[in-house]
Protein backbone atom coordinates (compact mmCIF):
# COMPACT_ATOMS: atom_id res chain seq x y z
CA UNK A 1 0.00 0.00 0.00
CA UNK A 2 1.66 3.13 -1.18
CA UNK A 3 1.08 6.42 0.61
CA UNK A 4 -0.27 4.80 3.75
CA UNK A 5 1.84 3.79 6.65
CA UNK A 6 0.99 0.61 8.38
CA UNK A 7 -0.67 1.18 11.73
CA UNK A 8 1.13 -0.27 14.65
CA UNK A 9 -0.94 -2.46 16.88
CA UNK A 10 -1.27 -1.49 20.52
CA UNK A 11 1.05 -3.41 22.75
CA UNK A 12 -0.08 -4.68 26.11
CA UNK A 13 2.16 -2.13 27.81
CA UNK A 14 0.81 0.82 25.79
CA UNK A 15 -2.79 -0.25 26.47
CA UNK A 16 -2.07 -0.49 30.18
CA UNK A 17 -0.48 2.97 30.14
CA UNK A 18 -3.42 4.48 28.25
CA UNK A 19 -5.92 2.94 30.68
CA UNK A 20 -3.92 4.18 33.66
CA UNK A 21 -3.84 7.74 32.29
CA UNK A 22 -7.57 7.65 31.53
CA UNK A 23 -8.40 6.26 34.96
CA UNK A 24 -6.31 8.85 36.79
CA UNK A 25 -7.74 11.77 34.79
CA UNK A 26 -11.28 10.51 35.34
CA UNK A 27 -10.63 10.13 39.07
CA UNK A 28 -9.19 13.65 39.22
CA UNK A 29 -12.32 15.05 37.59
CA UNK A 30 -14.60 13.11 39.91
CA UNK A 31 -12.81 14.03 43.13
CA UNK A 32 -14.14 17.02 45.00
CA UNK A 33 -11.90 19.87 45.99
CA UNK A 34 -11.53 20.39 49.71
CA UNK A 35 -13.73 23.15 51.15
CA UNK A 36 -12.27 26.66 50.89
CA UNK A 37 -13.11 27.29 54.54
CA UNK A 38 -11.79 24.92 57.19
CA UNK A 39 -14.94 23.81 59.10
CA UNK A 40 -13.20 24.19 62.48
CA UNK A 41 -12.17 27.74 61.63
CA UNK A 42 -15.69 28.52 60.42
CA UNK A 43 -17.28 27.23 63.62
CA UNK A 44 -14.83 29.20 65.74
CA UNK A 45 -15.38 32.38 63.70
CA UNK A 46 -19.15 31.98 63.86
CA UNK A 47 -19.05 31.56 67.64
CA UNK A 48 -16.78 34.60 68.05
CA UNK A 49 -19.03 36.72 65.82
CA UNK A 50 -22.18 35.60 67.70
CA UNK A 51 -20.50 36.46 71.02
CA UNK A 52 -19.66 39.95 69.73
CA UNK A 53 -23.39 40.45 69.24
CA UNK A 54 -23.27 43.98 67.87
CA UNK A 55 -26.05 45.14 65.54
CA UNK A 56 -24.55 48.65 65.46
CA UNK A 57 -21.11 49.00 63.93
CA UNK A 58 -19.05 50.53 61.16
CA UNK A 59 -16.46 48.99 58.84
CA UNK A 60 -14.57 49.67 55.64
CA UNK A 61 -15.44 47.40 52.74
CA UNK A 62 -13.20 47.11 49.71
CA UNK A 63 -15.08 45.35 46.96
CA UNK A 64 -13.42 44.19 43.77
CA UNK A 65 -13.60 41.49 41.08
CA UNK A 66 -16.34 40.91 38.59
CA UNK A 67 -18.37 43.27 36.50
CA UNK A 68 -20.89 44.82 38.85
CA UNK A 69 -21.82 48.10 40.47
CA UNK A 70 -20.22 47.41 43.82
CA UNK A 71 -16.54 48.02 43.14
CA UNK A 72 -14.44 50.36 45.27
CA UNK A 73 -13.84 51.13 48.94
CA UNK A 74 -16.64 52.29 51.20
CA UNK A 75 -17.08 53.24 54.86
CA UNK A 76 -20.27 51.48 55.93
CA UNK A 77 -22.42 52.17 58.97
CA UNK A 78 -24.84 49.49 60.20
CA UNK A 79 -27.62 50.37 62.66
CA UNK A 80 -29.94 47.73 64.09
CA UNK A 81 -28.48 45.22 61.63
CA UNK A 82 -29.22 47.35 58.53
CA UNK A 83 -26.85 49.37 56.35
CA UNK A 84 -27.78 52.99 57.08
CA UNK A 85 -24.89 54.97 55.60
CA UNK A 86 -22.32 54.46 52.85
CA UNK A 87 -19.46 56.86 52.15
CA UNK A 88 -17.00 56.38 49.30
CA UNK A 89 -13.40 56.09 50.53
CA UNK A 90 -11.36 55.76 47.33
CA UNK A 91 -11.85 57.48 43.97
CA UNK A 92 -14.10 54.71 42.62
CA UNK A 93 -16.20 54.55 45.79
CA UNK A 94 -16.63 58.35 45.87
CA UNK A 95 -17.71 58.32 42.21
CA UNK A 96 -20.24 55.50 42.68
CA UNK A 97 -21.75 57.11 45.79
CA UNK A 98 -21.80 60.48 43.97
CA UNK A 99 -23.78 58.97 41.10
CA UNK A 100 -26.65 58.48 43.52
CA UNK A 101 -26.76 54.68 43.54
CA UNK A 102 -28.59 53.17 46.52
CA UNK A 103 -25.69 51.16 47.85
CA UNK A 104 -27.42 50.32 51.12
CA UNK A 105 -29.15 47.48 49.29
CA UNK A 106 -25.95 46.35 47.54
CA UNK A 107 -23.50 46.28 50.43
CA UNK A 108 -23.76 43.27 52.73
CA UNK A 109 -23.77 43.68 56.48
CA UNK A 110 -21.17 41.58 58.25
CA UNK A 111 -23.98 39.25 59.40
CA UNK A 112 -25.05 38.79 55.77
CA UNK A 113 -21.49 38.25 54.61
CA UNK A 114 -20.92 35.72 57.42
CA UNK A 115 -24.13 33.86 56.47
CA UNK A 116 -23.10 33.74 52.81
CA UNK A 117 -19.66 32.37 53.66
CA UNK A 118 -20.81 29.76 56.14
CA UNK A 119 -24.16 28.72 54.70
CA UNK A 120 -26.03 30.47 51.88
CA UNK A 121 -23.22 30.57 49.30
CA UNK A 122 -20.66 28.30 50.98
CA UNK A 123 -20.20 26.27 47.78
CA UNK A 124 -19.17 29.45 45.92
CA UNK A 125 -16.45 30.47 48.39
CA UNK A 126 -12.95 30.08 46.97
CA UNK A 127 -11.17 31.93 49.78
CA UNK A 128 -12.14 33.25 53.19
CA UNK A 129 -10.34 34.52 56.26
CA UNK A 130 -11.80 35.69 59.54
CA UNK A 131 -10.80 38.29 62.08
CA UNK A 132 -9.26 36.28 64.92
CA UNK A 133 -10.73 38.45 67.69
CA UNK A 134 -14.30 39.01 66.53
CA UNK A 135 -14.84 36.34 63.86
CA UNK A 136 -16.16 38.64 61.12
CA UNK A 137 -15.15 37.71 57.56
CA UNK A 138 -11.96 39.70 56.93
CA UNK A 139 -11.64 38.67 53.29
CA UNK A 140 -13.88 36.60 51.05
CA UNK A 141 -13.94 35.59 47.42
CA UNK A 142 -17.08 34.12 45.87
CA UNK A 143 -16.97 32.48 42.44
CA UNK A 144 -20.38 31.00 41.61
CA UNK A 145 -19.37 29.91 38.09
CA UNK A 146 -15.68 28.86 38.06
CA UNK A 147 -15.68 28.52 34.27
CA UNK A 148 -17.27 31.95 33.75
CA UNK A 149 -15.49 35.27 33.54
CA UNK A 150 -16.28 38.32 35.69
CA UNK A 151 -18.87 36.74 38.01
CA UNK A 152 -16.60 36.82 41.06
CA UNK A 153 -17.15 38.93 44.15
CA UNK A 154 -14.11 39.81 46.27
CA UNK A 155 -14.41 41.58 49.61
CA UNK A 156 -11.91 42.81 52.18
CA UNK A 157 -13.25 44.13 55.48
CA UNK A 158 -11.13 46.42 57.69
CA UNK A 159 -11.58 48.97 60.47
CA UNK A 160 -14.51 47.19 62.16
CA UNK A 161 -15.75 49.07 65.21
CA UNK A 162 -18.94 48.77 67.27
CA UNK A 163 -20.80 52.10 67.33
CA UNK A 164 -23.22 51.60 70.22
Amino acid sequence: MRGRQAQRPWTTASRALALAVLASSTAACASEAPPAVDPAVAVSASAAWAADGSDDYAFTLTSSCGERLLVGSFRVTVTDGTVTDVVGVDETGVRIVGEGHDLAGEIPTLDELQARVLDTDADDVTEATFDPATGYPASVTFDPEPQAIDDEECYVVTDYAPTA
